[in-house]
C-alpha cells in the first residue's frame, strides 16, 4: 500500500473513531458547553459589582454614620399619672367590671391615681443651649421627664415648647459637653436613598437599623391627633422607643424624625413614617421660643373625594381629586370667600387638591394674612373665588 493510501486510512480510521468519541459523550458535551456559557455569563456578572475597596469603604461609611450620629441621640424616660377608676381600667381592657373584685395591689380605692412609664427617643440639635427635639406624644402629659444621654449621664428634662399637630416638642436639659445632630435637606431626599433609624426601641439605647426611603408625602388617618403629616417612608426598622429618634442619611445629616408605623400588632411591619427635616426646620424657631405655632387656616371641614364619591357623582363631580366642603366655620377665611357647603375645592393657586391631608397640608404651610385663589365645582360648573388666610395657633 502507498503511503497516499496510508494516508487516506489513517484519515478515515480518525474520523470513525472522532465520531464513536462524540457519539458516546455527545450529552456530556452539550452539557459542558452549557455549563462554559453559563460560568463566562457569571463571570461577567460578577466583575460589575464592586472591588472589595468599593465594599470596604461603603461598610467604613456605614459605620462612620453610626459612630458619629449616636453621641447625639437621647433615650427619654417619663411618668404619665392618670386618674381612672378601675371599671374604666377593665373597660379599656375590653372586659367587663360587672361583679369583679377589684383586688389589684396598686389600687387600694375603686379610684386611684396609676403612675406610668412611657419611653422614647429625641436628639440634641443644639449642644450650646441643650435643646433636645422628640415627639410630642414621647413627653405628652408626662409630669415627669428623664433624658440619658449616650455617654451614660442622666438629666432632667424640662419642656420649652410642644405642637400636638405636627407631633413635635423641644426639651431643655442643663448639660455641657454634649453632641448635636446637623439636619439635612429632606427635600432633596428621593425614594431608594439608604437612611438609619436611631433611638431605643424597646429600651435598647444605641440601636441603628439601615433601610432605605420607600415613600415620599405619605399621609394617615391612625396616626392620632397629628393632623400636619407628609411624612417620608422608609423600611428602616422603626418599632416602640424609636419614636422622636433621628432619621439619619449617608452624610451623617438628620433628614427626618421617626414618628410612627403601620402596623396591625404595633410593632415593627415593615413601613415606617418619619417627619421630614424640612417641617421641623419651619417649626422649631417657634418650639424653642416656646411661642405656639402659626399656621395659615381656611377654616373648612374637607372630606377627600376617595371617600364620598357618590355624593360627589350627585354634585355632578365626577373626578377622582378633589375634597367636598362638608362644613364651614362662620366667620372665618372660606366663610368670608364665599365658600359654601357641598362645594366641591378643586384648586389652590392653581394645583391640584389631592385630598383632605394634601388640603390641611397646603393651607398650613402657609403664612396667616396670605391671599390664596380657590377653584370650586358648584352647580355644575366652575366658581373661583380669593380668601385671606386666617391663623391657627397650636392648641395649649
Amino acid at each position: 500500500m502507498d503511503n497516499r493510501a496510508l494516508f487516506r486510512q489513517f484519515v478515515l480510521n480518525l474520523l470513525v473513531t472522532l465520531g464513536v468519541i462524540f457519539v458516546l459523550l455527545k450529552a456530556d458535551l452539550v452539557g459542558y458547553i452549557a455549563y462554559s456559557v453559563e460560568r463566562g455569563r457569571l463571570r461577567a456578572a460578577r466583575e460589575t459589582l464592586p472591588d472589595q475597596t468599593e465594599v470596604a469603604l461603603a461598610a467604613r461609611s456605614a459605620r462612620t454614620v453610626a459612630q458619629t450620629s449616636l453621641p447625639g441621640v437621647v433615650f427619654i424616660e417619663t411618668k404619665v399619672s392618670v386618674s381612672l377608676s378601675l371599671e374604666d381600667i377593665f373597660k379599656q381592657l375590653g372586659e367587663s367590671a360587672e361583679g369583679a373584685e377589684f383586688e389589684h395591689p396598686d389600687f387600694e380605692h375603686p379610684e386611684e391615681i396609676g403612675e406610668f412609664k412611657t419611653m422614647g427617643s429625641g436628639f440634641i440639635f443644639d449642644a450650646d443651649q441643650g435643646l433636645i427635639v422628640t415627639n410630642y406624644h414621647v413627653i405628652e402629659d408626662a409630669s415627669e421627664v428623664k433624658i440619658h444621654l449616650a455617654d451614660g449621664r442622666k438629666f432632667d428634662g424640662h419642656l420649652v415648647g410642644q405642637d400636638a399637630l405636627s407631633d413635635l416638642a423641644v426639651l431643655h436639659i442643663e448639660a455641657d459637653n454634649l453632641f448635636e445632630l446637623p439636619f439635612g435637606d429632606s427635600e432633596l431626599i428621593e425614594i431608594g436613598d439608604d437612611v438609619f433609624s436611631l433611638g431605643s426601641p424597646f429600651g435598647l439605647t444605641g440601636t441603628v437599623s439601615r433601610g432605605i426611603v420607600s415613600g415620599k408625602d405619605r399621609f394617615s388617618d391612625g396616626i392620632g391627633q397629628v393632623v400636619y403629616q407628609r411624612f417620608l417612608q422608609t423600611d428602616a426598622v422603626i418599632n416602640p422607643g424609636n419614636s422622636g429618634g433621628p432619621l439619619v442619611d449617608l452624610r451623617g445629616q438628620v433628614v427626618g424624625i421617626n414618628t410612627a408605623i403601620a402596623t396591625n400588632t404595633g410593632t415593627y411591619n415593615g413601613v415606617g413614617f418619619a417627619i421630614p427635616a424640612s417641617r421641623v426646620l419651619r417649626i422649631l424657631p417657634y418650639l424653642r421660643s416656646g411661642k405656639p405655632v402659626v399656621r395659615g387656616f381656611l377654616g373648612v371641614e374637607p372630606i377627600s373625594i376617595a371617600k364620598v364619591q357618590d355624593a360627589a357623582a350627585n354634585l355632578g363631580w365626577t373626578k377622582d381629586y378633589g375634597v367636598l366642603i362638608n362644613a364651614v366655620i362662620p366667620n372665618r377665611a372660606a366663610d368670608q370667600a364665599g365658600i359654601q357647603v357641598n362645594d366641591i375645592l378643586t384648586r389652590i393657586n392653581g394645583t391640584r387638591v389631592q385630598g383632605h391631608h394634601h388640603l390641611i397640608e397646603t393651607i398650613g404651610q402657609m403664612a396667616p394674612g396670605s391671599t390664596i385663589k380657590l377653584e370650586l365645582w358648584r352647580n355644575d360648573r366652575y366658581v373661583t373665588v380669593k380668601a385671606e388666610l386666617g391663623s391657627r395657633a397650636t392648641p395649649s
